[in-house]
């Protein structure tokens, strides 16, 4: 059995909720290079938190500064990978869709859709992707037995 890392719960709904805004605006202004930004935002979160940049910018002021506690939630570290690598993956393909002008309407769809399932993500605490990857997992197992 995998052990499940610890992260904090404020930090992850706060990125969460910045990688939601952020390809809002962008949708409502018509910017790609918004889009691309998001994209890079979570694709450094697949390598490892430590390049999450917002979310340890948040760690460091809620945790340092301002000496609040962390509000711990496990998550497996497969789990914060795959969901980062498919909403980059999203992003990506949204953007490079409206760079190329190629389904464009297509692109900014997919771009709102995502980003409003990451704001579901951050104030609701669901998240589809995740689910996903629970889904995934029990069928490759079962798969692989």
């Amino acid at each position: 059995m995998n052990q499940c890392s610890i992260y904090d719960s404020r930090s992850l709904n706060f990125f969460r909720a910045i990688g939601g805004f952020l390809p809002l605006i962008a949708f409502f202004i018509q910017n790609e290079w918004l889009v691309l930004i998001t994209a890079l935002l979570f694709f450094l979160g697949v390598f490892s938190m430590k390049f999450n940049i917002l979310y340890q910018l948040y760690s460091f002021v809620s945790g340092k500064m301002m000496k609040k506690e962390i509000v711990p939630t496990q998550k497996e570290p497969g789990e914060l990978k795959f969901v980062y690598g498919f909403t980059a993956a999203c992003f990506f393909i949204s953007f490079f869709l409206i760079y190329f002008e190629k389904f464009v309407s297509f692109a900014w769809w997919l771009d709102l859709v995502v980003a409003l399932l990451t704001l579901l993500a951050s104030f609701a605490n669901f998240c589809l992707a995740s689910l996903m990857y629970v889904l995934f997992k029990k069928v490759f197992v079962r798969l692989l037995r």
